[in-house]
């Protein structure tokens, strides 16, 4: 019988066998969250929860790039493009970490 503290669904049950062929279980215990960064510069996104019970509306910032961007990141992207879109720059003066949100293709 397992310990106590091994009895619960937040520890994972792994199996593994040893040299010997036998077979054991090692319990670890299970991540609360993951820790939610910025995909431009990689620094941690506030208002983001991985939180189960809430609804999905609430998880994330409602604004463009929220949950996805950090605030300063997202607005350099808009910046961007709007200077795109009035043909002050061209698509070759975009760094390359904000190309994949500055094409039109991307959902906000």
């Amino acid at each position: 019988m397992p310990l106590p503290k091994n009895r619960s669904n937040s520890v994972r049950k792994i199996s593994y066998k040893t040299p010997s062929g036998a077979s054991r279980i090692r319990y670890r215990r299970r991540k609360s969250g993951n820790e939610h960064n910025c995909a431009i510069t990689g620094q941690r996104l506030t208002g983001v929860t991985s939180a189960q019970g809430i609804a999905s509306s609430k998880r994330t910032p409602a604004r463009p790039f929220g949950g996805r961007l950090s605030p300063s990141a997202a607005r350099r992207v808009i910046k961007l493009r709007a200077r795109l879109a009035e043909n002050e720059i061209t698509l070759d003066e975009v760094p390359i970490e904000f190309l994949p949100y500055v094409t039109p293709n991307v959902k906000e």
